[in-house]
Parts: C-alpha cells; sequence; structure tokens
C-alpha cells in the first residue's frame, strides 16, 4: 500500500491546509509521500524537512508534531502580507513596462528567503518520506513534478507557488530558457501524478469550496482582479482534478481490478478521503494578520476533524 498526501494550491488560504494536516496526522494517516503545488508545495517541503530532522535525530518521524510545527511556522512566520511579498513601485513597474522586462507586480524575496532559513535540503533528501513538487514549464507549457534530488529543487518549490502576473517567473538555476510558474496553471491538486504513482490511499487537502461566492470585491484594484481571476480559475482546475480522481472509484471494479477499457483503462479504485472547506475562506491577500492566518487554521482543523471522524469511529 502506497500512501500519499495531496496538497492542493490556495496561497495564504494554505493556512487552512496547514490545520486540515494537524487532523490528519492526529488520526493516524502516517504517509509515505507527499505532493505539494502552489501553497500546497510549501507545506509538503516544510513537512518532509520536518519529517528528515525527526528521522535523523530520532530514527523515526512524529507527525502530529511534524503537523503542528507548519501551524506554529505559519502563526509566527506568516503575519501580514510583506512575510510573503513587497508591492513594487509605480515607478518601478513602468520602467519594467518600457524596457520589456516585467517581473510581477510583486518582489517576493521575503518568500525566497523564507524559503532557504526553514528548509534545509539535507533534511529533505534524508528523509523516508518522499517529495513532488508540481511547476509548469512555460515554454512548453508542461507540468514537472520536481523531487530534493533535482538541481536548483528550491527553484522548484517557489516556482509552484508563482502565481501569474503577481509574481516573477522563476528561472530554474538562473537559466533563462528554464522560466517556471505555478504549478496551477496545469493542476491544482496532483491527484493525477499520485495516482500514476502507485497511490493505493490518498487524502487530499483542498483550499477551495465546491462552489465560489458571489461576493463583490474592488475590480479597480489590479491586485485584487488578478486575485479574483485565479481564484476562478483555481476553483474550476481543483474540481475537474478531484472529479476526475471520484470517477476512477466509481468505474473501478470493487474487486480491485483495473477498469478494462475506456479512457480510464488500468485504472484501480483507492481509498480517497477529500477535506476542503464547506465554505470560501474569507482572507485579503493585500490586507491580513496573524489572527486571520490562526483563524485558518482553526477553521482547516475544525474541518479535518469533521471529515475523519465518521471514518474512525
Amino acid at each position: 500500500m502506497k500512501k500519499i498526501l495531496v496538497l492542493a494550491g490556495g496561497s495564504v488560504k494554505g493556512a487552512f491546509q496547514a490545520g486540515a494536516i494537524r487532523a490528519v496526522f492526529e488520526s493516524g494517516f502516517a504517509p509515505d509521500a507527499v505532493y505539494g503545488i502552489s501553497a500546497g508545495a510549501m507545506n509538503a517541503a516544510y513537512l518532509v524537512n520536518e519529517f528528515g530532522r525527526h528521522y535523523r535525530d530520532a530514527g523515526k518521524i512524529n507527525f502530529p508534531a511534524a503537523a503542528n510545527a507548519l501551524c506554529d511556522f505559519w502563526r509566527e512566520h506568516i503575519s501580514m502580507p510583506e512575510s510573503l511579498a513587497v508591492r513594487r513601485g509605480t515607478y518601478e513597474l513602468g520602467l519594467s513596462a518600457i524596457r520589456r522586462n516585467f517581473d510581477g507586480l510583486l518582489d517576493t524575496s521575503p518568500l525566497r528567503d523564507l524559503l532557504y532559513a526553514s528548509i534545509s535540503l539535507r533534511n529533505l533528501q534524508n528523509s523516508p518520506v518522499d517529495l513532488r513538487v508540481g511547476a509548469v514549464d512555460i515554454t512548453d507549457g508542461r507540468i514537472v513534478y520536481a523531487d530534493p534530488n533535482f538541481p536548483h529543487f528550491f527553484d522548484y518549490v517557489l516556482a509552484s507557488s508563482a502565481i501569474p502576473i503577481l509574481m516573477p517567473v522563476v528561472k530554474i538555476g538562473g537559466n533563462e530558457k528554464l522560466p517556471y510558474l505555478d504549478g496551477g496553471l496545469r493542476e491544482v491538486a496532483p491527484l493525477r501524478r499520485a495516482i500514476a504513482d502507485g497511490a493505493t490511499e490518498i487524502v487530499c487537502i483542498a483550499c477551495h469550496p465546491k462552489d465560489l461566492d458571489g461576493q463583490s470585491f474592488h475590480y479597480g484594484n489590479l491586485l485584487a482582479l488578478v486575485d479574483r481571476v485565479m481564484d476562478i480559475a483555481v476553483n474550476e482546475t481543483l474540481n475537474s482534478d478531484l472529479d476526475w480522481a471520484e470517477l476512477i472509484n466509481e468505474m473501478a471494479p470493487e474487486d480491485g481490478s483495473p477498469i478494462a477499457f475506456g479512457p480510464l483503462k488500468g485504472k484501480r479504485r483507492m481509498k480517497l478521503t477529500i477535506i476542503r472547506p464547506q465554505n470560501p475562506l474569507a482572507i485579503d491577500i493585500q490586507e491580513f494578520d496573524t489572527d486571520d492566518i490562526i483563524r485558518l487554521t482553526t477553521v482547516g482543523y475544525q474541518r479535518g476533524r469533521e471529515v475523519l471522524t465518521p471514518l474512525t469511529v
């Protein structure tokens, strides 16, 4: 049996995911691998870093402790928008337009610094739990799933989280011919890769509900507009990812044999648990604080408990 924890994208809503992970690990789920995209990639990398540290120091992994450390990380280090990125000035943006070297509306140096300060490549490579993060090569549109043995692995983690227009294109290893962006351009929840890699049990944690609400927003604000457009696209792609995985279970024989024909030929039934918010998570990417982060982790923990409790009684 191969157990994979799948962490979908969601920007700052990744705090919800951290809380849900705590509930998942408290339930006894111990993954063989963690796959992540966007915010899910950052959460996945932090978790596997903790797993590697535990394994190095004690020879075993304390999964609930790793989840608690992730929640603490969000609360202590992601307390305001500037913890992740800083707005570029109007003059700088205008100059980049003239010179045709646009590099995002936001400077993500704080996110890069946080990643390098919090995660050790040595811990990732020593972890007995595998890690995959998805990012999109914008030259050919393909999604690449990188593991810690890839050269310049941290660049892939940053690229996986690089929201188009808002954030700079990440050039892997500084190579102009390897420009990458958010894995959510192709897949929001990396279920297809997890299933292709032989997962027999998947816990997937998403940061978006099935339906968007009709809340109004200031669409004259460019940052708010890009965020809303991405939310719409992410919601649609996420639903497609989840529907595809659920369809496999509906079509696959109950005896565990593979589907015999059609586009799902060869796929087998798996144990699939999906945790996602019931309602949209309200948080302003331009103005949030520690209380907002704590609120989201709490909601995520509660939602995780709601979903998992019926499965364990």
